[in-house]
């Protein structure tokens, strides 16, 4: 079954929404310069060029593109559908657009001397969203502060970077590497806004937790246990294979980060090969697969091609011997590494069909890497896992069952992703040899133990404890982000060792880091489904069923 897609149908003319926006304006930088030595034309091929990149990058992060302006591009990431990491997109964008266009510009330098580079500008903010005009002249827009910050940040921003407000950064700063740049003093702006110059992505961040603050975890340890009972089965020689489910932040990863720092503590020879999904990454083939075979060859995403290539080429020899040629070819290909001349004639014929036969290549590594020692293969965020990648790793399933090697499964609970059908395969082939993880909320006495872990505050008052609580829902992501939220406001600050609450919390409402989380999924409901929620948010968190039904029935206008 495929996945049901957010419902992204062009608003009608004069509806609008309020919703958070990360923003994102890039324009080339000189081109009136540039183009005034040029030929109308040659220089209006040069930026359709330029645009083409440009904007199939924003489509890549399924970004909205609302306007081309000149030598401009203006993009949205939130509208007018969500997704839980709207601000990350847009800077992976932002980035990928500036190497984009740089590597135009250097091909464009090998006939003439052209400096085409791109000045990028993001800010996350609140905006009103909808179609202004009329019927016959209309466009989809986004109004408020944000987009002139936006704007700002793009204008200062130096050729070839990409420059962010502190509302952005703030969303980021877990997972990049940037620059502070101080405050800034913006056109039309009372006060200085702070900006960061973002240079590149941090290898491994994750973005989630409390940045300096690391308590145990609390109410896995059930599931942990069953875990270590896998692995000492699988290390015995009977391959098993084990699903973790649960809803976003519930702790499917800390339970794998506490696994993995068990099972590597005490044994050099077990091997962690990980691949994992990537938000955006449904419409990239093999995305998933490609992420195993980095693992195995001990590279990251960001590696450069001669650093690939002699990685791979390394491992494949020192683990396949002489039969290495083959399976570097293959998987090579799948890099989309440059082969001999032979090779990628040969590779670059195969249709779709052939070259899911030839990842089978990563069995004869996997293979190899087990009579080594015990091996587990982790595949995360299987809910965006990619179709080619599901196909391929169906096929590498079964021979899980006569190898030293524990399979781990993690997945939210979507049974419409097309990742899911990785998880209802495995249990048709491995029956009972699969074990199923769920994850259920915390209950609240457990969630009371992570709050005191976390902060360690004896005169945190408990009406502070309680609306935290009662906010997270037993959800340990949600509580370190309501906890995050407090620490920014500064109701709670931390003086040396300890933690001090400064003031009385009277109410907590949800964290602007939640929020994308949520409208993503409200997005992807169906029109009337949304429209229902909506009243029901209006009522209050519990009421009855027949105030709501008669307020439904109230025809709209």
């Amino acid at each position: 079954m495929s996945e049901p897609q957010p419902t992204a149908t062009r608003p009608t003319v004069g509806t609008s929404e309020r919703r958070p926006l990360t923003v994102l304006f890039a324009d080339i930088a000189g081109s009136t310069a540039i183009a005034e030595r040029m030929d109308p034309e040659d220089w209006t091929a040069i930026v359709s060029q330029a645009f083409a990149r440009m904007t199939s990058t924003v489509t890549r992060y399924d970004g909205t593109i609302a306007r081309l302006m000149g030598d401009g591009v203006l993009a949205f990431f939130g509208a007018p559908v969500a997704h839980e990491d709207d601000p990350v997109r847009a800077v992976r964008c932002g980035l990928d657009m500036a190497r984009a266009v740089d590597e135009l510009s250097a091909e464009l330098n090998a006939k003439e001397p052209i400096d085409l580079r791109v000045r990028v500008g993001i800010n996350t903010g609140p905006v009103v969203v909808g179609v202004v005009g009329t019927e016959t002249a209309n466009e989809y827009t986004a109004m408020g502060d944000a987009v002139n910050v936006a704007a700002r940040m793009q204008a200062l921003a130096r050729p070839g970077t990409v420059l962010v407000s502190g509302a952005t950064h703030r969303f980021i700063a877990a997972l990049v590497e940037s620059v502070d740049v101080g405050p800034l003093d913006l056109k039309g702006k009372t006060t200085a806004v702070q900006a960061y110059e973002v240079t590149g992505l941090k290898e491994g961040a994750t973005g989630r937790g409390l940045t300096g603050i690391h308590a145990p975890m609390i109410g896995r340890d059930a599931q942990l246990a069953r875990l270590t009972e896998l692995f000492g089965v699988a290390r015995a020689g009977q391959g098993r294979v084990a699903s973790i489910l649960g809803e976003p932040g519930i702790g499917k990863s800390r339970l794998l980060s506490e696994f993995r720092a068990s099972v590597e503590g005490g044994d050099s020879s077990v091997r962690w090969i990980e691949g994992r999904c990537l938000s955006y990454g449904k419409t990239l083939p093999y995305h998933l697969v490609l992420d195993v075979v980095r693992s195995v060859i001990g590279v990251s995403a960001s590696a450069s091609e001669p650093e690939v290539r002699e990685a791979l080429e390394r491992v494949m020899r020192e683990l396949l011997g002489d039969g290495w040629a083959e399976p570097y070819a293959y998987l090579g290909h799948l890099l989309s590494l440059k082969l001999d001349p032979e090779a990628q004639a040969r590779l670059s014929a195969l249709d779709r069909e052939a070259i899911k036969r030839y990842v089978a290549s990563l069995l004869q590594v996997v293979r190899a890497i087990s009579t080594r020692g015990p091996v587990v293969f982790v595949f995360e965020d299987l809910h965006w896992a990619d179709a080619a990648s599901t196909d391929a790793l169906l096929m590498l399933m079964p021979l899980a069952a006569d190898l030293p090697l524990l399979s781990i499964l993690s997945s939210r609970r979507d049974r419409d992703a097309v990742g899911w059908r990785l998880v209802s395969g495995a249990r048709d082939l491995f029956g009972d040899a699969l074990t199923e993880i769920r994850l259920d909320p915390l209950s609240s006495d457990q969630a009371r133990s992570l709050v005191a872990n976390l902060l360690e505050i004896e005169s945190l008052p408990q009406k502070t404890r309680d609306l935290i609580l009662s906010k997270a829902e037993g959800n340990p992501f949600f509580v370190e982000e309501v906890i995050r939220m407090l620490i920014d406001r500064g109701a709670i600050r931390r003086e040396g060792n300890s933690w001090i609450a400064t003031a009385s919390v009277v109410g907590v409402e949800i964290p602007d880091t939640l929020q994308g989380l949520l409208l993503e999924r409200i997005d992807r409901l169906p029109k009337e489904s949304r429209r229902t929620l909506r009243v029901a948010s209006v009522i209050g968190r519990q009421f009855g069923v027949t105030i709501l039904e008669r307020l439904l029935e109230v025809p709209t206008t």
